[in-house]
Order: C-alpha cells, then structure tokens, then sequence
C-alpha cells in the first residue's frame, strides 16, 4: 500500500539528487548524459558551496557524484573533467 522510501545519500541534497543519478543509464544519448551529469553536479556545488573554488570549479563535487552513484558512470560515458583535463563547466 505505501511506496517504499529510502533516505537520500547526501541529506544536503535530498531524495532528487538519487533518483537524477538513477536515470543516468535511461539517457539514449552519450552527450545528454554527459550535460545531465553536469546538472548533477551543478546541484551538489550548490549544495557544498564550500567545495567549489574562485573560477567556480569542484573536484570534490565530481569525485562526490562518482562515489555516490552505484552506476559504473565511466562505462555509461561519463567523463570527470579533472580526471580528462577538461574545464568543469558545471553550474
């Protein structure tokens, strides 16, 4: 009768942070995963304001969305800029 509900990962966040992760793998498109990933992360620097630097880049909030997806996110093609040498345009 009730649906069953789990706490959220990161309290700071909340429940939407989980289930945005979870539809990662439900993105047809390599690119959109990437942006949806960016978004992502967008939300944690908002949320650990303190992560982020001057230029507005994280690497804590990167490494956070890695550990805290149960997903392979490498093999869904997800790319964490600091480890490509890519700029973190996230917001």
């Amino acid at each position: 009768m009730f649906i069953p509900v789990k706490k959220p990962k990161d309290f700071d966040c909340g429940r939407n942070l989980d289930l945005m992760i979870e539809a990662l793998p439900r993105i047809a498109s390599k690119e959109e995963r990437q942006q949806s990933a960016k978004r992502i992360v967008g939300l944690i620097k908002q949320s650990h304001p303190n992560w982020v630097n001057q230029q507005g880049e994280s690497r804590l909030a990167w490494d956070y969305l890695f550990e805290l997806s149960d997903l392979d996110l490498r093999a869904l093609g997800i790319q964490n800029p600091f480890e490509t040498g890519q700029r973190d345009d996230a917001r």
